[in-house]
């Protein structure tokens, strides 16, 4: 009998997810290959940074799809301090988790909740969009981790985030039908993390696969209900699996028929479309995106934008 646990086990599952031995011998490559990070800094910072790099001489490089996030510098080696670091004038990343804030097209007036906040790389992203009259609302379930989110704020002198304990499904109870956008960046399976962790390597099994949907389309299904009728949500994970992916987008908009659509894909990103498989409903697969195999130096990442229909628009 095949192993559902340890390392032995999380190969044979993915061989099942992967048949084809080059496409399996990818995803592995993809899996042990550390990608550099870019390094995301706000449009005002921009002069003074790029100051700071040209007394260095070092190499400016944007990323081509966005004009904020550098390469890192081919001419220092990946750990050393760059300039602006100390003077927290960008703040590294993988460029895959600059997608999910893109996707939900964040407007200066928007009421925003980023569910699943910490560590808060994307919180503070988001916060670069929203004006005066809006509002940026960073929620986690874990206290350690929020702790450690306040201080990347404090950190980067970001003061105007709200602060919120708690699960992020039952949010709707404070909050009915009040954000104009909701970033979901879910817990998921995170096999990137957990393959370079010998820890949580041996650890793994395949329970994680079975519940971690669930708690997903739980989390989805209540942050509907805290999305405005025309609102947007863009659900997003790093796990590779189809289950915590395509089948939860399939099964909320199953259960959601009629109350809420998937946007088309719109944005000149890296990435290509869902994976296919047999899911609860049918839907077009390029409206959502998928990063694998190491492309362009991104780690794996999964996104799909929904939006609330309004009663108006209702059948």
């Amino acid at each position: 009998m095949k192993s559902e646990k340890g390392k032995e086990g999380f190969l044979n599952y993915y061989r099942t997810l992967f048949p084809s031995g080059k496409e399996f011998k990818q995803f592995i490559e993809c899996l042990e290959k550390p990608n550099l990070p870019v390094l995301r800094f706000s449009p005002p910072q921009a002069a003074r940074l790029w100051s700071l790099w040209r007394e260095k001489g070092l190499s400016w490089q944007p990323l081509s799809w966005y004009p904020y996030a550098l390469l890192w510098p081919k001419e220092v080696a990946y750990g050393q301090l760059l300039p602006g670091f100390k003077q927290k004038l960008f703040y590294p990343m993988n460029a895959a988790s600059l997608i999910p804030v893109l996707a939900l097209q964040v407007q200066p007036d928007d009421m925003v909740l980023d569910a699943c906040a910490a560590p808060g790389g994307k919180t503070l992203f988001l916060s670069e969009f929203i004006g005066r009259k809006g509002r940026l609302i960073a929620n986690d379930l874990s206290r350690a981790r929020l702790t450690r989110m306040k201080q990347v704020f404090k950190d980067y002198r970001v003061y105007e985030v709200a602060i919120g304990y708690g699960n992020a499904a039952t949010i709707f109870r404070r909050f009915p039908n009040y954000f104009d956008k909701i970033l979901v960046d879910a817990p998921c399976s995170s096999e990137k993390h957990v393959f370079n962790s010998p820890k949580h390597l041996k650890e793994w099994s395949t329970n994680r696969i079975k519940f971690l949907p669930k708690r997903q389309f739980a989390l989805l299904s209540g942050l509907f209900l805290a999305l405005k009728p025309g609102g947007r949500m863009v659900y997003s994970t790093c796990a590779v699996t189809p289950q915590e992916n395509e089948a939860v987008v399939a099964q909320l908009l199953k259960k959601k028929e009629g109350q809420m659509k998937l946007c088309p894909w719109e944005l000149a990103t890296p990435g290509g479309p869902g994976l296919p498989g047999k899911y609860e409903v049918n839907f077009d697969l390029a409206q959502v995106r998928r990063i694998l195999f190491n492309q362009e130096g991104l780690d794996p990442m999964f996104v799909a934008i929904f939006e609330k229909i309004k009663e108006d628009q209702l059948s």
